[in-house]
């Protein structure tokens, strides 16, 4: 009985098939395409959420970042605003000041860089509440012949003393154009100024299984997210063009390695909107 019901189906839509295929008048209405709505608006990335609270803000004006708010992970409750000056297109100068009253760092920011976002040389006076925390640093940028960049060293004047006393070294490894890993040495200069690997401590940073959607932070400036990897390493993935879907984490020794791993849903031009597993939101604008 269930055989010649699903035959009986099949069937007559084979002769509604066939009658359709016999009638020569066409339809008007299906002989009109669809209108063509153009390419979707570029959009940029204002705002990420994690739990409701927000952990960055971006403040643009016809596309170009002026302002950014973003978390200090390493205080509860406390921002940094960072402000971006430009000469010629390209950043200039990055100041982030602190919403804390005390114990808390500003930085200045100083740099050469171009409209890919690589950056060619950069100095940071970093401004302590007392003096014996401050420092003035300077960076040299290393880039392979494709023009990735490989290498960071920072060396560094800690607590007022006129010449560099230490360094902090950050080594690129990619996948594809993603960053995959970063190795953060820091330790102390030789006195002819090159640094000393026998007194460095490593931490390592990988970021890693990039999916092929378009990350968020691929909306703003290249060389911000740069700067922003000087102050805490972490960020240094914020940089690549994809998303990573898994994050290892190894301070020095004695504290364990960290691993996280990140699901996203994405809009319908490849940008993730929710990362699920963190529960992160991320917002846009269209330009």
């Amino acid at each position: 009985m269930v055989k010649n019901y699903f035959l009986t189906i099949f069937a007559g839509i084979a002769f509604l098939g066939l009658l359709a295929s016999c009638n020569t008048t066409a339809d008007p209405t299906e002989s009109i395409p669809n209108p063509d709505d153009g390419p979707p608006p570029k959009r940029i990335l204002t705002k990420v959420t994690a739990n409701s609270v927000s952990q960055e803000e971006y403040t643009t004006t016809s596309g170009v970042l002026e302002q950014a708010v973003v978390k200090n992970d390493a205080a509860s409750n406390v921002y940094y605003t960072g402000t971006i000056t430009y000469n010629n297109k390209t950043i200039k100068k990055i100041n982030f000041v602190s919403s804390a009253s005390t114990g808390m760092m500003k930085y200045d920011f100083d740099m050469t860089s171009d409209s890919k976002g690589n950056i060619y040389n950069a100095s940071c006076v970093a401004t302590a509440s007392t003096s014996g925390a401050s420092y003035v640093s300077d960076y040299i940028f290393t880039y392979d012949a494709s023009g990735k960049l490989t290498k960071i060293l920072e060396k560094r004047k800690t607590g007022g003393i006129s010449a560099y006393n230490g360094f902090i070294e950050n080594a690129f490894d990619y996948s594809a154009e993603n960053i995959s890993q970063v190795k953060v040495s820091k330790g102390l200069l030789k006195i002819n100024g090159d640094p000393d690997m026998s007194t460095a401590v490593l931490s390592q940073y990988s970021f890693q299984n990039y999916d092929a959607q378009k990350s968020p932070y691929s909306t703003l400036p290249k060389a911000f997210f740069i700067i922003r990897g000087l102050m805490d390493p972490v960020n240094f993935y914020k940089a690549s063009p994809n998303n990573p879907t898994s994050m290892y984490i190894k301070l020095p020794d004695p504290a364990p390695g960290v691993n996280t791993a990140q699901s996203y849903s994405y809009d319908n031009q490849g940008y993730p909107v929710i990362e699920k597993n963190q529960n992160v939101t991320f917002a846009y604008k269209n330009l």
